[in-house]
C-alpha cells in the first residue's frame, strides 16, 4: 500500500512539473544558442506602434554586432522624407522609389525609437558563419548609393518584407517553408488593426484598399508585418524577444497580449487588471462606419429635402453630389497613375464617380435617364456586397452616392411655390 502511495505521489509531481514546463517559454538549443552570441551576431529588432499614423504598425532593421564595438550598425529599410509627407505620400502612390534603406549607429537608432516611445525588441539570430556573411553582404550591396531606393508596398515590398526575405534567403528558404497556423485574417484585417482607436485612417483603409487586399494571407506573407516576423522567428528557433525598452503609454493589442501571456514576468494584480482593461478597449473599438454611414445620411438629405419642399433643389443636389464625385475623382486619378495593385482593382472606383456630376450639368430629362442607370448599377453593387461577393466594406460610400442618385432618379420634382414663382416674375418684369 505505501508503494502504491509513493508510486501515485511520484505521477502526480511528474505531471504537475510537465504542466509548469509548458507554461514556460520555449529555449533555443544549445547549437542555436551558441550561434546566436558568435561574433558577428545578426540581431533582429523590432519596434512597437507609436503615436503618429504611420508608426501604427511598427517597424524593423537589422543590426550586426562585431567584437569591435566601433563597427557596429543597423540597417533601416523605412526611411522616408517624412519631414515633407506629400511628396512622400505621392512617392509611394507613383511608386517612384520614395523609401530607402540606411545605415545608422545602434544608440543613435535607438535612442529615436525612444524618444517615440516605441517598444523595442531585440533577439540574435543562431545564424552560421556563411549565413550571416550572406547576410552582411547583402546589407552592404543594399546601401550603396545606386540601389538603396526602392519603391515601398504596404503588404508585399515594405521594410519589414525587405529584412524578411534577406533572411530567407541566407537561411536556404527557412522562413518561407514554415507552415503555421493561419487565422482567417485578410491582409485588410491586418492593416486596419494597426489603426485601432483611429475611426478616420480606418475608414480611409475600407475606402482606399481594393479587392487584393481581401485575401488571407500565407504565413509567410503574414511577415509583412513586424510583429509575424517576431513571432516567426521564436516559432522557428526559439529566440525569445528581449524587451530593451518598454512604452510607457497605452501599448498596443498584440504588445498587450504579449505582456499579458508572458509567464515570466512579475506585475501587480493592478497591473494585470489595467492591462487587461486596456485590451478589451483595444479590441471594442468602433469601426467608424456607422458614424460614416450618419454623415453620409446627413450630407446627401439636401437633395430630397429640397425636392420636397420644392426650393432650393439645385443648391441641395449640388450639397449632395460634389463630396462624393469629388472623392470618386481622387480615386479615379489613384487608380489611373499607381502602379500599386490595391489602388488600382479597387470597387470604391465605381461607388464614387467623378460621372456623377452629370446630375448637376445635365437636363431634366437626361439627368433623370442617368441617374436611374446609376441607381440600378448602385444597387447591384450594394447587393454583391452584402452577399460578400465584394467584400471591402464599402457600403455606406454605395449609399453616399446612391441617395441623390435615386432622388433624381425616381423622386418627382415638386413646383417652386406660387409665391416664389410670382416674385421671380416680378423680377424679371421689372
Amino acid at each position: 500500500m505505501p508503494r502504491r502511495i509513493v508510486l501515485y505521489a511520484c505521477l502526480i509531481l511528474a505531471l504537475a512539473g510537465r504542466v509548469a514546463r509548458a507554461d514556460e517559454p520555449l529555449q533555443p538549443t544549445p547549437e542555436h544558442q551558441r550561434l546566436a552570441n558568435e561574433y558577428p551576431r545578426v540581431v533582429l529588432v523590432t519596434m512597437g506602434v507609436g503615436a503618429l499614423i504611420w508608426e501604427r504598425h511598427g517597424h524593423i532593421a537589422l543590426c550586426i554586432e562585431y567584437e569591435d564595438r566601433s563597427q557596429n550598425a543597423c540597417y533601416n529599410y523605412g526611411i522616408g522624407d517624412f519631414l515633407h509627407p506629400v511628396k512622400m505620400f505621392w512617392g509611394f502612390f507613383r511608386g517612384d522609389g520614395s523609401f530607402w534603406v540606411g545605415e545608422m549607429n545602434p544608440g543613435t537608432m535607438l535612442a529615436i525609437y525612444r524618444n517615440a516611445d516605441r517598444t523595442i525588441w531585440v533577439q540574435p539570430l543562431p545564424l552560421t558563419q556563411p549565413q550571416k556573411a550572406k547576410v552582411i553582404e547583402k546589407l552592404k550591396f543594399d546601401i550603396r548609393e545606386e540601389n538603396k531606393y526602392y519603391s515601398y508596398d504596404h503588404f508585399w515590398d515594405n521594410c519589414t518584407t525587405r529584412v524578411r526575405d534577406i533572411l530567407d534567403d541566407a537561411t536556404d528558404h527557412a522562413l518561407s517553408n514554415m507552415v503555421g497556423q493561419v487565422d482567417d485574417r485578410t491582409f485588410r484585417d491586418l492593416a486596419l488593426e494597426g489603426f485601432y482607436g483611429m475611426k478616420i485612417p480606418r475608414l480611409i483603409t475600407d475606402l482606399a484598399m481594393g479587392r487584393v487586399t481581401d485575401r488571407v494571407p500565407t504565413y509567410y506573407e503574414r511577415m509583412f508585418l513586424p510583429d509575424y516576423l517576431r513571432e516567426a522567428v521564436v516559432t522557428l528557433w526559439h529566440i525569445q524577444p528581449k524587451a530593451i525598452y518598454e512604452r510607457k503609454g497605452p501599448p498596443a493589442v498584440l504588445e498587450t497580449e504579449m505582456r499579458l501571456a508572458d509567464p515570466t514576468r512579475q506585475m501587480s494584480a493592478q497591473e494585470r487588471a489595467a492591462l487587461e482593461q486596456n485590451l478589451a478597449d483595444l479590441n471594442n473599438a468602433g469601426s467608424g462606419r456607422v458614424m460614416f454611414l450618419f454623415v453620409v445620411l446627413l450630407l446627401t438629405a439636401p437633395a430630397w429635402a429640397t425636392r420636397l419642399v420644392g426650393r432650393f433643389q439645385r443648391a441641395g443636389l449640388a450639397f449632395a453630389v460634389i463630396p462624393p464625385a469629388l472623392l470618386g475623382t481622387v480615386f479615379l486619378f489613384l487608380a489611373i497613375i499607381s502602379p500599386l495593385p490595391y489602388v488600382r482593382w479597387n470597387e470604391t472606383c465605381l461607388a464614387l464617380m467623378p460621372f456623377d456630376f452629370l446630375l448637376l450639368a445635365l437636363n431634366e430629362d437626361r439627368r433623370k435617364k442617368y441617374a436611374r442607370g446609376r441607381t440600378v448599377m448602385l444597387g447591384l453593387l450594394l447587393l454583391l456586397n452584402l452577399i460578400n461577393v465584394i467584400r471591402a466594406p464599402i457600403w455606406p460610400a454605395i449609399i453616399w452616392a446612391l441617395v441623390p442618385n435615386a432622388t433624381v432618379g425616381f423622386l418627382p420634382r415638386k413646383a417652386a411655390p406660387a409665391a416664389a414663382a410670382d416674385g421671380k416674375q416680378a423680377k424679371k418684369a421689372a
